[in-house]
């Protein structure tokens, strides 16, 4: 179970603060064959649920012991929110208003254009100040901090440090919730804004629906510690329950040792997006150590995505690169993570040639060139690691370079080379 089954399985009971595994790190705790894994909640009340409702219970085939740890710092955003969640706290669709306002049930079916002409128009004003503006909180913990910081700037500094803030970070997506009016977080902004203003502390606010312009719309402010309140027992009972169902006898449970449909789709989607970008490929192989029990799997699905023709070159580059980073990482105290040097072993002929053929494919030359050295470099790299033997990286070499002609058992056959 990875940090990201935790949180699935944990976070159907409330928004988690932290979550970890404790891998085992020596002989002794891997014959255990058994981990011990924390799990924060924001809101004891979801902490109390959601030890009720799975402790004893089966969860991926093991029986879930659960007990009370030691208390840790909560942040001010959860890291993980259930789904049912999400749905009460996410921001209403575009209307094209201002600050997105919602019309009234009555002024649905008008069809009234808003521009920027008419909003003197008695109708328009009319439909403007029956209207509700929903403030909804950021979810994202930077832009939500970078806000807050804006605001206290301004509320010391006056509107110039906003107007020469806006000159200056014109271009910086980052500070985008200044400039789109009808985004949810240029709302939370000048709702909070507002509020400090009109004398609310930061972490206590009036939740009255007020009108911050005459004859304007009516805002609704956020709820307060919408975390730490913990999930309404109603609006838990729309959320699954995590045990999986028992399989029928027209099904078959998913064997060990392969990966089940969302996790191939994932791993897919992650191959399919992968671009040689350091990050990218760092959590790429993450993702593979992590299901190294699934490590023949993955290879093939690896294998696969080098071997489509149509592939452009950057990511088959890419997806090299996290061959070379699963290999050298494969060395971690991981269960089954050294799988996969076997497993790349036994299909590296077929990878190499799909990567030769990849080469003869490239029209231009110094496109071709450049592609070859982004190969050769990771080979070389596999030397000084001492990887594989450094005959069987010679073979692969000249696979990829075109000098071989064949494979037959453990003979090799080398265009325009005698090997004795």
């Amino acid at each position: 179970m990875s940090e990201q089954d935790l949180m699935e399985t944990f976070g159907k009971y409330g928004p988690l603060a932290s979550v970890k595994v404790m891998w085992p790190r020596t002989d002794e705790e891997r014959a255990r064959n058994r981990n011990c894994g924390f799990v924060a909640f924001m809101a004891r009340k979801d902490a109390e649920r959601a030890l009720k409702r799975l402790n004893g219970k089966d969860v991926m085939g093991f029986e879930m012991k659960l007990g009370w740890g030691k208390a840790v710092p909560i942040p001010s955003q959860p890291i993980y929110i259930p789904k049912c969640l999400i749905d009460l706290t996410m921001p209403p669709p575009s209307s094209g208003l201002p600050f997105n306002a919602q019309p009234s049930t009555c002024d649905l079916e008008k069809v009234v254009p808003i521009t920027p002409a008419n909003l003197d128009d008695l109708e328009v004003q009319g439909i403007l100040s029956r209207s509700l503006i929903k403030v909804v909180m950021p979810t994202d913990r930077t832009i939500l901090a970078l806000i807050h910081r804006m605001v206290e700037f301004v509320v010391n500094e006056g509107p110039m440090f906003e107007a020469m803030i806006m000159n200056k970070e014109l271009q910086n997506p980052n500070f985008r919730f200044l400039f789109d009016n009808s985004s949810p977080a240029h709302v939370y902004y000048r709702w909070r804004l507002y509020s400090v203003l009109q004398g609310d502390e930061t972490n206590r606010w009036n939740l009255e629906d007020f009108k911050m312009f005459e004859e304007g719309s009516t805002w609704r402010p956020p709820p307060i510690n919408l975390w730490s309140h913990g999930i309404p027992d109603e609006v838990l009972s729309l959320s699954p329950e995590p045990e999986k169902p028992v399989p029928s006898n027209n099904t078959e449970p998913v064997k060990k040792g392969t990966l089940n449909d969302s996790q191939r789709d994932e791993l897919e989607d992650i191959l399919r997006d992968l671009t040689p970008e350091r990050s990218k490929i760092g959590n790429a192989m993450v993702y593979c150590i992590e299901h190294a029990e699934a490590a023949d799997e993955i290879t093939e699905c690896i294998l696969e995505s080098l071997s489509l023709p149509e592939t452009p070159l950057h990511k088959k580059a890419a997806r090299f690169y996290l061959v070379s980073d699963i290999l050298h990482n494969c060395i971690v105290k991981v269960a089954n993570a050294s799988l996969f040097r076997m497993c790349f072993q036994s299909r590296m002929d077929l990878i190499c040639q799909g990567l030769h053929e990849c080469l003869e494919a490239i029209e231009g030359r110094l496109s071709a060139e450049q592609f070859k050295n982004r190969i050769m470099n990771v080979f070389r790299v596999w030397e000084d690691w001492s990887i594989y033997p450094n005959q069987m990286l010679s073979d692969w070499q000249n696979i990829f370079l075109g000098l071989v002609k064949k494979k037959v058992g453990l003979e090799v056959v080398y265009l325009g080379l005698h090997v004795l």
